[in-house]
C-alpha cells in the first residue's frame, strides 16, 4: 500500500468527518458554529458517564437531555466545558473558539445558558453518533427557532 493509497483489500477507506457546521438563532440573529468531535478517549469517557445515568425513553436527544438532568453539577460543568472547547463560532474575522480551557473565547455565550446547552447537546450527539441506533439527523429533536430573549448583562 502506497502512502496516498488508503485501501484495505480493494475497498477504499473513507476519511472520517470530524467537523460539522450547524446554525441556530441567538437573539434573532442566525449564528454559524463548527463542532469538532471529541477524541476517542474523551468520547469513551463521555459514553461511560452517560451509560451510568438513567436513560430517557425516546430518541437520542431525549436520552441526552434526561442524562443532563441527572448529572451532578460538577459533571455537567465538566461536560459543557469539554464540549464548548470543541466548538467554534463564525465571526467576521473567521472561526473563533467558544471556550479555551476554562475561559470564554467568545464571551457572548457566557450568560446564555440555553445556547450553551444546545451546543453541548449537539456536540454530545455528534461525538457519539452511531452509539445511539439510527442517530442520524432525522432522529434528533428539532432545534428551537430561537433561544429565550433576555437582557445580557
Amino acid at each position: 500500500m502506497g502512502n496516498g493509497d488508503r485501501t484495505r483489500k480493494g475497498a477504499k477507506l473513507q476519511v472520517r468527518q470530524i467537523t460539522k457546521n450547524i446554525q441556530f438563532q441567538i437573539d434573532n440573529t442566525p449564528m454559524d458554529f463548527r463542532l469538532t468531535k471529541l477524541d476517542a478517549f474523551s468520547g469513551a469517557e463521555l459514553l461511560r458517564m452517560l451509560a451510568g445515568m438513567p436513560a430517557g425513553g425516546g430518541d437520542a436527544g431525549e436520552t441526552v437531555s434526561a442524562v443532563f438532568a441527572s448529572l451532578p453539577s460538577p459533571d455537567l460543568r465538566n461536560l459543557m466545558t469539554s464540549c464548548l472547547n470543541h466548538t467554534e463560532v463564525l465571526l467576521p474575522a473567521g472561526y473563533q473558539p467558544v471556550m479555551q480551557g476554562n475561559a470564554w473565547g467568545w464571551p457572548e455565550l457566557e450568560h446564555d445558558a440555553a445556547s450553551c446547552l444546545k451546543l453541548t447537546v449537539e456536540e454530545v450527539l455528534w461525538t457519539l453518533e452511531g452509539f445511539f441506533g439510527g442517530s442520524g439527523p432525522a432522529s434528533r429533536p428539532a432545534a428551537p427557532a430561537s433561544t429565550p430573549a433576555g437582557p445580557r448583562t
